[in-house]
């Protein structure tokens, strides 16, 4: 006996079978089984975006927009104010078939002129937040929650946010916090603040503006990663700050302000995945901005990790995504470890873009990036369909009047999941053939250039290589150049 390899039997003996192949397989690769019983090569398909809607140039998104996943209905919010109508607050319900968005007959939220128009929804309540904030008259924020029954919206009475301050700058966002309440923000002069409110029905109780920086924020972004939890993002002329903070009921307490100096472009942008359905890992941020100091157009990508009020900044990763100096817009992607990142480049502002941002760890990755269309500028209206585990995009058409338009994205996705793996193909099978599959407990022989002792993973992409990251699988460990013992062993 010359090597440990003899003393197992050729092929793993008993631990060999016989399956129907969907689709030609190669020697040697990995193979997932399918609900009927055949199996498959594991496969990436590329993200793509699939087929817009709209209700015709009479409804412009002339400002920054929102979208929410309206969880009961299994459809999207979206809201902007309506260059086409005055710039009036407006919703509309967008439903998704297939790879096609259609955009319903919008409606008007208030007949006033807005700067931007932001929504929400409330699982517990069953109903969506609207937040805005007048263009002119007075400059005053409002909110004002609805039902939703199939495309029409019934609301309640509008409620006066920020105490009726008036604000003439700044952009604001709104969070749900997934116990009938949600919490907005507005970078306002000369502070920025946060504010919660409790919702009954479609009435809401506003509690006390907490100021949670001494800055004015153009724009201020706000997500939740975890119930009562919110992460406050700040970007000036000079710096950009982070806020955490916890809400109990209308009372918000704010953390330390974590600033990055030098120089930061105001245009920044972050996600969390909790209202999108990923509720694993909680307190969990993808961030993206301008490099603070750096040249135009270049941006990092960093996972922010909370604890309380209490924020973690984890090492950046340069991007080559490069957003101009207008409104990036960011949500989760098909997994809770995905996020999507849209925006006009700087290479050619004239279209608009979407790259997917992944992290393992807390170490974020760029991946695919395709075009969400010539003159198609996002405007932070970005929402995930859960059921699909599509991204929903609304921007306005530069090439149709600016016209309000819905599109959705899928991400790259693999057919490999954390269950269906099963082993590795002996020879090559041709579609519909009959084939060998070396399964747990035996050994492939068909492998090369392996390093023996090492253990291998099978990637998204159907590769089988030593990198472990999430969401590679372990396969087995290598005995030979050209042998896998398979996940007979713990790894």
């Amino acid at each position: 006996m010359s090597n440990l390899s003899e003393l197992i039997p050729a092929g793993g003996g008993q631990n060999n079978t016989d399956f129907v192949a969907d689709g030609a397989i190669t020697s040697g690769k990995p193979v997932i089984l399918n609900s009927a019983g055949t199996v498959s090569p594991i496969s990436v398909t590329a993200g793509a975006m699939g087929t817009s809607g709209d209700q015709g140039t009479g409804n412009r998104a002339g400002g920054t927009s929102g979208a929410c996943y309206h969880i009961t209905n299994d459809s999207t919010v979206i809201s902007f104010p309506n260059s086409g109508n005055s710039r009036y607050a407006t919703v509309a319900v967008c439903t998704l078939s297939g790879t096609t968005m259609t955009m319903n007959t919008p409606t008007v939220v208030n007949s006033t002129a807005c700067a931007f128009v932001r929504c929400a929804y409330d699982p517990t309540q069953n109903c969506i937040v609207v937040f805005y904030k007048y263009n002119g008259a007075g400059n005053y924020a409002r909110v004002r929650a609805a039902t939703v029954s199939g495309v029409s919206f019934s609301f309640g009475t509008e409620a006066n946010a920020f105490a009726n301050v008036a604000n003439g700058g700044g952009e604001g966002d709104i969070s749900n916090l997934n116990d009938s309440s949600v919490a907005i923000c507005w970078g306002s002069s000369p502070t920025s603040v946060v504010q919660a409110m409790t919702i009954s029905g479609t009435s809401l109780t506003l509690g006390t503006t907490q100021s949670v920086s001494g800055n004015t924020s153009l724009p201020m972004r706000m997500d939740s990663g975890k119930k009562g939890e919110l992460l406050c993002q700040l970007g000036y002329t000079s710096h950009i700050q982070y806020v955490a903070c916890t809400v109990s009921g209308t009372t918000v307490t704010a953390g330390t302000v974590t600033e990055i100096g030098g120089g930061s472009s105001t245009y920044n942008d972050l996600a969390s995945g909790f209202w999108n359905g990923y509720t694993s890992p909680e307190s969990t941020y993808i961030a993206a901005y301008h490099t603070p100091g750096g040249a135009a157009g270049v941006t990092l990508g960093r996972l922010i990790t909370v604890s309380g009020t209490t924020l973690t900044l984890n090492a950046t990763t340069s991007l080559t995504a490069d957003p101009n100096n207008n409104y990036p817009a960011m949500g989760w992607g098909s997994s809770a470890t995905q996020a999507v990142f849209y925006y006009r480049p700087q290479s050619d502002a004239s279209i608009g873009q979407v790259t997917e941002l992944n992290y393992s760890g807390t170490t974020i990755s760029e991946g695919a990036t395709a075009t969400v269309g010539t003159s198609n500028y996002t405007n932070w209206g970005v929402a995930t369909d859960q059921v699909a585990k599509k991204s929903i995009v609304m921007y306005q058409d530069g090439s149709n009047s600016d016209a309000a338009e819905v599109n959705v994205y899928s991400p790259t996705s693999s057919n490999l999941t954390a269950t269906n793996l099963l082993g590795i193909a002996s020879a090559a099978i041709l579609d519909t053939a009959t084939g060998t599959i070396n399964t747990w407990g035996s050994r492939n022989e068909v492998q090369t250039s392996l390093t023996i002792g090492s253990d291998y993973y099978v990637q998204e992409d159907g590769t089988i290589t030593t990198a472990s990251a999430s969401p590679a699988q372990l396969i087995g460990q290598a005995i030979t150049a050209t042998q896998i013992n398979i996940k007979d062993y713990t790894g």
